[in-house]
């Protein structure tokens, strides 16, 4: 089940595109008929905590203000796919959010992480980020090398920061939803394909 997360093209700090190209990759190998979705995680104070981050010490939890994930069911179970865990690439759902996010209950407000779940074909046909969010941050030469990642001109963009305002409604069939009632939910709650 595991795959190499060497087979896939990463840039550190760009889980979002990391992702996109991901699921690009995975939809072109034969994937398709495999429900996908992508899992927008952060909270209106745009500060939410994960633990085995590889980012971080080991051991110790990072603040982020969004991380990104895939979702795939596959064979009765749904993995996650995180270039940035520690965990094993793909992982099981319910260890992947028991192991990665503290009890939500036991934290301040303002760590509470909610997500954004998007039909993954919708995601492909709809980011566009210009990566100004990261400029300023890390040197040019940390950038992806390849182009920015955008929809063609027959489909709307959705830029990265609506994706993170968990406050905004999408015309993308997204649904977003605290963590804590996502956990409970399991798959049950999937958003609409199209």
């Amino acid at each position: 089940m595991p795959e190499r997360k060497a087979a896939f093209l990463y840039t550190p700090l760009f889980c979002e595109e990391n992702i996109w190209l991901l699921t690009n990759k995975l939809r072109d190998s034969g994937r398709s008929d495999e429900p996908m979705s992508v899992l927008f995680f952060s909270n209106p104070s745009k500060s939410i905590m994960l633990w085995r981050q590889k980012a971080a010490q080991a051991g110790q939890a990072i603040v982020w203000d969004y991380h990104v994930v895939l979702q795939v069911h596959r064979n009765q179970d749904d993995w996650i796919y995180d270039f940035d865990s520690r965990l094993p690439f793909p992982c099981c759902l319910s260890t992947y959010l028991s192991l990665t996010f503290p009890e939500q209950t036991a934290l301040p407000e303002r760590y509470r992480t909610w997500i954004r779940q998007i039909p993954a074909r919708e995601y492909l046909k709809h980011l566009y980020s210009d990566r100004s969010h990261m400029e300023g941050k890390i040197p040019t030469d940390q950038f992806p090398d390849y182009p920015i990642i955008k929809p063609d001109r027959s489909c709307p963009p959705i830029p990265l920061s609506d994706y993170w305002d968990m406050n905004k409604q999408l015309f993308d069939s997204s649904l977003v939803i605290d963590l804590e009632t996502y956990r409970h939910l399991g798959n049950q709650q999937q958003p609409p394909q199209r």
